[in-house]
């Protein structure tokens, strides 16, 4: 079964790349796989919100909390861990200084995958 992984930081903006990728995996029979990285905090709070907010997006559904201290390199990991064969990433990624210092995550996410990635336009309403 193919498998199509979309990484969420539960924006409104990401919110738009997830269904997105819930239309194309459930056009393609495909697993869809919600990721969220995270800086810190406790990924058993964020596992347990991160399961409810996916439930409704369909059957083949799951979902996948990681740690990592680059959010463009937790996501390319994540897709390497499960095998993506699509990679979902909204086009809004961190902005201002943390853009500066670590780069325009969508981009670097789409240097650095291990599958095809897929960069949703998410600035339109």
């Amino acid at each position: 079964m193919a498998r199509v992984l979309v990484a969420t930081d539960r924006s409104e903006t990401a919110d738009r790349a997830v269904e997105w990728a819930a239309e194309m995996a459930d056009r393609y029979e495909a697993e869809l796989i919600v990721l969220r990285v995270i800086l810190n905090g406790h990924t058993e709070e964020l596992e347990a919100d991160l399961a409810d907010y996916a439930g409704p997006l369909g059957e083949r559904v799951r979902t996948l909390v990681r740690r990592a201290e680059d959010p463009a390199q937790g996501i390319c990991q994540a897709a390497r861990e499960v095998d993506a064969d699509v990679l979902v990433v909204g086009s809004v990624g961190m902005q201002g200084r943390k853009e500066f210092l670590l780069g325009n995550v969508p981009n670097r996410v789409s240097h650095n995958a291990p599958c095809t990635v897929v960069i949703v336009d998410t600035t339109a309403p």
